[in-house]
């Protein structure tokens, strides 16, 4: 029984092997395997989405996409994609507001092929936060924060930051759920003192906006 064990678990152990080796993607190029050319791109702020034409040419079983470093200059595979059929991909947790550049290649059992042509995109830039705020002081142990709700309905909440007048070392002290929420009481002040504020906004993907503009309020002395 044991020894059946052992041999069954060398057949599975084997056909894994098998499995992932099909799908290793080879390194030896070809110039016989299509070269892809009309390779479109649309960005958003942290992704990137691309389009392609099929290739009909049977020899190709898949797609290697290829981003290149932006430190070392270098070509790298980042998505290995398994069916000729498909025609669409998107590269995701990128930079906000950055340039790269893609090359996709077509790939057979033994060979991949040519690099191609180079696309550059850009990702667009991170959007500004709430278009107004403004923080009430002169109340007893606290500061009020009001401001504008966000016109992007992407906009899924609020983060609120503080800092010390004078160290300006901002720190995350709420995080206020909901688009059209507009305020905040901060209870956690001392009296007498001085006090920065900033929104950040964040959308469903959870991409943190810009800071908006900082505010400054001074709490009640006591009596």
């Amino acid at each position: 029984m044991k020894k059946l064990k052992v041999s069954l678990f060398a057949v599975v152990l084997a056909t894994l092997i098998a499995g992932c080796s099909s799908h290793s993607v080879p390194t030896q190029q070809s110039s016989s395997l299509p070269v892809i050319t009309s390779l479109k791109t649309i960005s958003d702020m942290t992704e990137v989405g691309f389009e392609w034409l099929p290739v009909n040419d049977e020899n190709v079983i898949g797609y290697e996409l290829y981003r290149k470093d932006n430190k070392t200059g270098k070509f790298k595979a980042v998505a290995q994609i398994k069916d000729r059929f498909t025609t669409h991909h998107v590269d995701s947790g990128l930079e906000p507001e950055t340039t790269y550049v893609y090359q996709l290649r077509t790939y057979s059992k033994e060979h991949i092929s040519d690099s191609g042509e180079s696309v550059s995109v850009m990702t667009r830039p991170l959007y500004a936060s709430v278009p107004f705020i403004q923080a009430i002081a002169g109340l007893p142990g606290r500061v009020k924060l009001i401001w504008r709700p966000h016109p992007d309905t992407s906009v899924v909440s609020y983060i609120i930051k503080r800092a010390d007048v004078g160290s300006e070392k901002f720190s995350q002290i709420a995080h206020v759920k909901g688009r059209l929420n507009a305020e905040y009481i901060d209870t956690s002040v001392k009296h007498g003192k001085g006090y920065l504020y900033a929104v950040f906004v964040v959308n469903g993907s959870g991409v943190v906006s810009k800071s908006s503009e900082i505010v400054k309020a001074v709490t009640k002395e006591l009596p």
